[in-house]
């Protein structure tokens, strides 16, 4: 699937610090009735890149995991803060 990625300028500034990778994988978590999935966000590459589309922009390589579905083949990535940490956001996938 072919993406567009658009970086916030304070998430990009933040990703370079921590490596300048971005690694976006689906995580299953088991729940008592109904099984639940989230996304798993990462700042270093996969173990097996080739199960990852691999997108490169201003610096950040990011890789997304195959068969995670956008709503509209477009991704936000934005930094997302609170008093204790930061961390970062990416918006437009379709949840599971």
């Amino acid at each position: 699937m072919d993406y567009s990625i658009s970086i916030d300028d304070k998430a990009r500034e933040w990703l370079k610090r921590k490596g300048g990778v971005l690694t976006i994988s689906k995580f299953q978590a088991a729940h008592c009735c109904v099984p639940g999935s989230e996304l798993w966000i990462e700042f270093r590459k996969p173990e097996n890149e080739s199960l990852y589309e691999k997108i490169v922009q201003e610096g950040i390589t990011c890789f997304i995991e195959k068969g995670l579905e956008c709503k509209q083949n477009h991704l936000h990535v934005k930094l997302a803060r609170s008093p204790f940490f930061n961390t970062i956001r990416v918006e437009g996938f379709k949840y599971f």
